[in-house]
This record gives structure tokens, sequence and C-alpha cells, in this order.
């Protein structure tokens, strides 16, 4: 049967001229060859016996080649050339499945003897003994081999393969019809899509393809072709006299530097596409440019041979018109002219109050051995200096971000102008001791003497296991001229007592606010300059009795009010998170007093100039007024929240379903790039094989305090600082145990869940043991030893290194064919991670490194945690509503919010349930 299959499959590739046939032809080729090997050969061949015999032959067939198989497809999507043999085999064994698939589902269900089998089971007459096992025998290979079918995994790798195998191909034959076309012809659409996939997925690092928008600049910002290699030429910008050397130094004199460096490389492309729209005049210029390039190129002639310029056919308007008018993208405008105060979906931003945040980066200590050195420190830009000019001629002086090693801070003296010229302050930890050391209080004109000491807190101790325990009985006490808003990440935040599931559970401070004060030298009364404060730990009081009014805003806001929010199409998924991420009274204080919008960083390389955060202050002002009018239930319309959310990530910007889990990364992670005080701070230098082995050695109870260390450098916001935690990564080679780490933030925490127990159940804690358990890899995903440079058999474990604040927990419910997996996990109101937590500290610090200067920051167990929301889930992820129930306060309990309406819980235990997806912990000492 399997030569009879190939030929048939090498007659159809020669009739279509392609490799590959399509899913419906190989389905079809497995129902003819059914319908001539099995349903009409002899009569014996028609039981269910034989015909469940020849699936099970089939079937050891085909698990036989999907080892192969799986190996093939591997070193392919790698881009590596395999056999051509190997497609038909491919193709072979997709028909190998679909005739079992349609024998066991299709054929079998029909036949009479199956009939009477299961109506005798469902009857349960006992009869002929001997039958009735062979009839169990037959229902048990029948079902077995149905389970077989549903939890393979290979045939979605080789349905997606082949699939895409024909896109590829398609999109080459389509290539080399562009190849054969001549210079100035249309081409279509789809032709175009074709070359900006291949230009996109292509590895060579031969320029493929370059578009040119033949439009003005704003209709360009406000939509175009989405591709990496575009550039805006506006119609008006050049005229029939021009050379190509004109374009370049006249036409693209305003243009962004990377459209100018893109038109210098224009002989060097495969293909130049020129499109422009309707409009009579673009029309005729786009002639001129295309007359321009082909017979006007004197400083960089472009050879026929090498280069194609076409034009796209019906312009832009068709490609908006075709399939491909998702792949179309909007800039928005950066000019500071505009007074109105619009969404970010125009480019507004002139109308905010936002103010630029100092750019920090690490510090080094000169004690520290080249490696320590080397994992601490990050490049310098390459504006430095016109940074530092900058800062002389404002009087504004930016705030350098500390590694906190002490022996840097200590007694540091600067001589050289090297160092003068630095003008920078460093955030260091805080000492824990009954007498701060003190700091002295300058003023920028003061740090130009020749020689200055820095006089810096020690940091805390990295406790010892025994050590630790008694640190939550310790106290703390604010200094009373200080920020409280917003606390510093890299600082001791203090958190208010207030929600609790008894009097006697206090929310302690997981850490210590170390804040900033404003201070004036009385040399210069007129400038001042950030100082960090002392604080120190007293054992003096309790506390219990700890007077947080100091630190409180001058107005004293509900933190639990409750106003529901309107669907606006399919939006409930937005809805639920709000909810819950507002039940976090630490965010939701900066954002209704507005210390958030000091924090604004218009620079952060990844942020939405503050767009995304004043949005969402806005809604946050407007769901508080709403309740404080209001004596009655009421909802508010976010409507221009979403429109902001749409404006950053084109995911929400329809009405279509989303990812409740997914909204909820994206609006904190847009938050804390807002906010993000290093945002435009370059990115750290990746360590060096040198650096990296001697980071393997220590424990990753110090190794992940470092690198935390560095990710501050350029990740410094109050969303770190609230919710960020880091879990490792470690793969480990069972050849030679040689291992590699990786230490990755988190602030959504994804965990699978698992099958159900011994006792038919599922706790998270379960859940959280099967994320961190050391996992076998498959052959396809063995590591690279660099130990044994080669491939070998290797283990990954995930380790949770730092456990934040505020822990979201996401439940895995859909696997990768989005299948939902509606099985209760059981999770508490109180939930204790502390064994899950990294604490294998074995003493021992990195060259010239104490044990007194590695900042804990908050990681000492035990990590007890209180629910205080949890978004729900029903139906499918298509078809499906979110809801979720959030705690408000002793006074108000736990509320359900579905949309619109919210009510009371008719139950405490009705946060407890089945359909919880996302689960909000806050962390909780004293219990």
């Amino acid at each position: 049967m399997e030569q009879n299959i190939i030929s048939t499959i090498n007659d159809e590739n020669i009739q279509n001229r392609s490799k590959y046939l399509t899913i419906a032809q190989l389905t079809a080729i497995a129902e003819t060859k059914i319908n001539e090997f099995i349903i009409n050969g002899k009569t014996k061949d028609r039981d269910l016996s034989s015909l469940l015999d020849k699936c099970i032959d089939i079937l050891s067939i085909y698990k036989k080649n999907s080892k192969d198989i799986k190996v093939i497809i591997s070193c392919r999507n790698k881009g590596a050339m395999t056999n051509s043999n190997y497609d038909i085999k491919i193709q072979l064994n997709y028909i190998y499945y679909k005739i079992i698939h349609i024998i066991v589902t299709a054929k079998i269900p029909h036949l009479n003897e199956f009939a009477k089998i299961k109506s005798h089971k469902s009857s349960k007459n006992d009869g002929d003994s001997n039958s009735s096992n062979n009839e169990f025998q037959l229902m048990n290979i029948y079902n077995t081999l149905l389970e077989t079918l549903l939890k393979d995994e290979n045939i979605t790798k080789i349905k997606n393969f082949i699939k895409s195998s024909i896109q590829q191909m398609k999109l080459h034959h389509e290539q080399e019809e562009c190849h054969l076309m001549q210079t100035g012809s249309h081409i279509t659409p789809d032709q175009l899509n074709s070359l900006i996939v291949l230009s996109t997925s292509s590895s060579s690092s031969q320029m493929e393809t370059l578009l040119i928008d033949i439009r003005s600049r704003l209709e360009f910002k406000k939509s175009h072709i989405d591709f990496k290699n575009i550039i805006c030429l506006e119609p008006v910008s050049f005229k029939m006299s021009y050379s190509d050397r004109d374009l370049e130094k006249k036409s693209l004199i305003t243009s962004p530097n990377d459209e100018i460096k893109l038109f210098q490389s224009r002989n060097l492309f495969k293909f130049i596409i020129l499109y422009t729209d309707s409009n009579d005049y673009n029309v005729r210029q786009q002639a001129v440019l295309l007359d321009i390039l082909l017979n006007r190129s004197f400083e960089k002639p472009i050879s026929n041979d090498f280069t194609k310029i076409f034009i796209l056919q019906s312009g832009f308007p068709g490609w908006l018109s075709s399939n491909h008018v998702n792949q179309t993208s909007s800039s928005c405008p950066q000019s500071n002219n505009i007074k109105d105060d619009s969404v970010y979906v125009n480019g507004n931003t002139s109308g905010l109050s936002l103010q630029h945040l100092p750019k920090m980066s690490p510090s080094i200590s000169h004690s520290m051995d080249d490696s320590m050195k080397e994992m601490l420190i990050s490049p310098i830009p390459i504006n430095h200096l016109q940074q530092q000019q900058q800062q002389q001629s404002d009087n504004s002086y930016k705030l350098q971000r500390s590694s906190s090693f002490k022996k840097l801070f200590s007694n540091y003296t600067s001589t050289s102008p090297k160092n003068m010229n630095s003008n920078l302050y460093s955030i260091s930890s805080l000492s824990i001791s009954n007498s701060p050391s003190p700091l002295p209080l300058s003023s920028p004109n003061s740090m130009k003497n020749d020689s200055l000491p820095f006089n810096y807190p020690e940091t805390p101790h990295l406790w010892k296991n025994n050590e630790a325990d008694s640190m939550t009985n310790q106290r703390e006490q604010l200094n009373h001229n200080s920020f409280t808003h917003i606390t510093p990440i890299n600082t001791r935040a203090i958190t208010t007592p207030s929600r609790t599931t008894t009097p006697k559970l206090q929310r302690f401070p997981q850490a210590i606010s170390m804040n900033l004060n404003l201070n004036s030298n009385s040399n210069n009364s007129s400038t001042s300059t950030i100082q960090p404060a002392c604080l120190t730990l007293s054992n003096s009081s309790s506390l219990d009795h700890i007077d947080v009014s100091q630190t409180s805003p001058s107005h004293n806001y509900d933190l639990d009010f409750a106003v529901g929010l309107e669907n606006l199409g399919n939006s409930c998924y937005m809805n639920c998170i709000i909810q819950c991420i507002l039940g976090t009274h630490e965010l939701t204080q900066i954002f209704l007093d507005d210390s958030y919008a000091k924090h604004i960083n218009i620079n952060s390389k990844l942020g939405s100039k503050g767009i995304l955060a004043k949005y969402f202050a806005r809604l946050v002002h407007l769901m508080y007024k709403k309740q404080v009018d209001s004596s009655k239930k009421d909802s508010i319309s976010p409507i221009k929240f979403k429109l902001a959310c749409g404006s950053v990530n084109s995911l929400f910007k329809t009405a279509s379903q989303q990812d409740c889990q997914e909204f909820c990364q994206f609006l904190l992670d847009g938050l804390h790039e807002d906010l993000n005080q290093c945002g435009s701070n370059p990115p750290l230098k990746e360590l060096s094989q040198e650096a990296e082995t001697r980071r393997e050695r220590l424990s990753l109870r110090i190794a992940s305090s470092i690198e935390w260390e560095r990710f501050l450098t350029t990740d410094f916001s109050v969303i770190v600082d609230l919710f960020q935690g880091q879990y490792a990564s470690r793969l480990k080679c069972k050849t030679c145990n040689h291992t590699s780490t990786t230490y990755q933030p988190f602030t959504v925490l994804s965990i699978p869940i698992p099958r159900k127990n011994s006792q038919n159940k599922i706790t998270i804690e379960d859940c959280f043991k099967e994320f961190t358990k050391c996992e076998n890899l498959e052959i396809d995903e063995q590591w690279l030893c660099p130990h044994c440079k080669s491939r070998q058999p290797s283990t990954k474990q995930l380790t949770i290194t730092r456990l934040p604040r505020n822990l979201i927990i996401h439940l895995k419910r859909f696997d990768n064919f989005l299948n939902k997996n509606n099985d209760f996990v059981k999770y508490p109101f109180l939930l204790d991670l502390t064994p899950f937590w990294a604490n294998d500290f074995d003493g021992v610090f990195p060259p010239g490194v104490n044990d007194d200067e590695l900042p804990i920051r908050g990681q000492i167990p035990p990590f007890k945690y209180e629910l205080y929301g949890v978004a729900c889930h029903f139906g499918t992820l298509y078809g499906g509503h979110y809801t979720s129930y959030v705690k408000k306060g002793l006074s108000r309990g736990w509320l359900y919010f579905d949309d619109t309406k919210y009510r009371p819980a008719k139950n405490k235990t009705d946060a407890i349930n089945s359909n919880a997806y996302v689960l909000f912990y806050h962390r909780v000492y004293g219990v």
C-alpha cells in the first residue's frame, strides 16, 4: 500500500506542479486508498476486528515515521536543507493518519457489529462470557485508538508544516515571476506581499525589497504599508530636473535618519516598489520618480540586471482593498505645535504636563574583581557628553542608579576632572542599625570642589535562614519631609494595613521606604538637589502603632470604591482586569493623587510618552468621582481609555474578544514603560563567558540578586516595585553536568495546571510544583552544551528567585490548540509560597563582595499572600465572558463585578471557584 500511495502523491505533484499537495488533496487520497485496499477488499477484512488490526498496523508505521519527521521539521524550521524524499514522507504520514482517523471516526461507527457491541454494553447483558470478553477487548482497542488520535501532537505539526510549505512555495513562485518582469511594470498586492514576507523571513544579509511611499508625510503617518524598509518621499519635495543626489540632499533633508540610510543603500536592493494614492498629482510625481531612478541615478546607478523597480497596481487604495489590509501601520507625529489634547491615536502629547525624569546607570566598586565589574557595567550613551553639558546649562542634575555595593560608596573621593564632571548622586540601600550614617546636604555648586566625600548608609545584610524570622519583628520610621506617593523601587516601602481579613492580619511593610528629599544648600538657596534620606530600624515601638498619617496625601481617599464599567463590545476582558488592578491600593493611590505624573518619562524608549498612564489616571478619577457623586450603584464608559490602549497596541483597538491576562500584562508593562525612570538608558552588555561561568558557581540567591541589580539599571518604576518578580531558568547537561542559567523578570506569573492528584483534586500548590519541576528535554529540544560542544540529553528547571509585593498568577487553562482546561484549581485566601522561593544561599559571595553589600530588597521569608482579586472566565476563548471578584475592605467585603453590574458576593467562599483564571495576591506579614 505504501508504494501505491507514494506513486499517487508523485503523480498529483507532477500534475499540480508542486512539491506539496494541499490538506484537502491529501485527505482525498486517504479516502480513495481506504476504498481501494480496505472497504472494497475481502469480506473478512471489513469486520471490526480486521479494521482495528489494520489501524494498529498503520498506526505503528505512523508513529515510527513521526520520530523522523519531527527531526526533519526542526531542521527545516532552522533553515537546514533536507532530502527532497522527506517531502514525500511527510505527506505520506499525513495520509496514514487520515486513513486511521476516517476508519475510526467514520467507518467503524457505521458497522452493524459495532452497533451490536454498543447495545450489549448498554444493556449489560452477560450472555456468553467468551463473547463478552472478546467484545470488551475490541471496544478497549477502539477507545485506545480514538484516544491516541485525539492526543497525538505530531499531526498538528505536520499539518502546519505542509500549509507553511505550500505558502512558501507560492511566495517563491510569485517572487520568480517578479524576477522575470520588466522594470517599470505594475505588480499586484499579492506579489508585493510575497516580496515583503520573503524579505522579512530571509536569513540572508542581502537587502531584498525597498518601498517608497509617494504621499505627504501626514498621510504616511496616518497609515502606510507595514514594512521595515520603507521611505516616505513627499511628492512636492522633488521635480523632473532632479537627480538621485538631489533626492538625497534636498528631498529627504527633513526625513528620519533611518529613511535616509535606506535611500543611500537603494542600489543594493533587489526590488524597489513605488506606490501612491489616486491623487492625479501624486500619480504624475510617481512617474517622475521612476524616471529619476532609472535615467538620472548618477551617484549610485541602479543596474537593471540586479535591481527591478516596480509600481504597485492601484497604489495604496488597492493595497487597502486587498487581503493585506491588516499589514498597515501608523505613526504618530511628534510635533509640539498641536494644541488639542486628544487621545494618543492622533499623536498629540503637547497638552500633557510631563516631567523629564533622571536617566540612571549602574556604578561599580573599585574593590571588585573584573568579572563583578563586568556583571554590573553598562555602556555609556554616545551623547553622554552632550547630556552633561545640557545638565550644567539647565541646573538640573540627573540621578545615577547605584548597584548598592558599599565599597563603591564609602568615603569615595573625586579628584579628577572626569569624576568632577559627572555631577551625579547615587541611591544606596538602607542601614539596619540604631544610628544611621548621616548624609551631607549639598547643592550642585558644592560638587565642583576638588575633593568631596560621599557617605552612604550601609546596605542590609543578606540574612541567613535563622536570622530572617527576626527581621519581620523589626520596625521602620519614616522621614517627615518625603515623597510617599511613589516609592522608588530600590527602596523599602511601607504599606498601609487597610486590607485585612481580620484586624490582626496586618499588611506589614515588605521593605523600608527610602524617600527622596529636596534640600537646598545655604550657599545657594535657589538651587536644590535630590538627596537620599537616612532611615533606621528601631526596636522601641510596635508596628501596630505606626502613624501613617504623616505619609498619607492631604486628601483621604476611599480606596475601596466600587463602580461598574460599560462593555464596549467584547471588552469584558478589559473591565475585569481594571477592577482587579484597582484592588491594589498602592497603585490606585498614586493615580488618584496624581503623584504618578511626576514620574512620567517621555524619553522612555518603549513608553507611550505618558499617554497610557494619563488615560488610566483619567479612568480612575472618573470611577472615583462617579461613586462620590452618586448614592446609587452606577457605571461609567471606559471608551477613552480603550482608545488609548488601542493606539498603543492594535490588538486592543477592535471590538474582538481578547485574553484578559494578555491585557493585564500589556497594561502593567505599558504603565511601567511610561513611568520607567531608566527607560532611555542603553541596554546592558551581555556577560562574557568568563563572567557567566563565575556567576554559575554562585548560589541562585546571590546570582539572582546581582541580576536584579543589573535589571534595575534599565527598568526602574513603581510598577516594578509593586508587581515584578523574577525566576531562574537553568539548563543542565546530563552528560557533563554543565549548567547555564538565565534570570527572567515577570509581572504576571503563568503556571501550568497538572493532572489531578491522588485525592482527585488540584491545588495551586500542585500548579507551582509543576511549574518548578525538573523537566527532561525532548530529543529535538536538547541543549547544545558549550562544554561538550554538541547536543546532549539535558534538563530544564525553573526556580522562583524573587517574589513581589503583589503577585499576579495566571492559571494556564488554554493549551496550544486553544482547548480549555476547566478543572477546579483549589486556591486559598492565604497562600504560603515560601517553599517555592530559592533559599540555597551557601555563604559564598563573589570576589570582592562581603555579606553586608548586597541589598535584600524585601526578599526575606516567609512569603505569605492574601487573595484580593480573581478574574473569572466562562466559555471558550472566542465565545466566553469575563467577570471578577474583588475584595473591598472589611466593611464591604468581596464584591462581584460583571461589567456595569456589581453586587456583594453571596458567600465569602464565592471568590474560590472553578472559573478562576487570573489571581491577585498581596503580601502580608505577621500571619
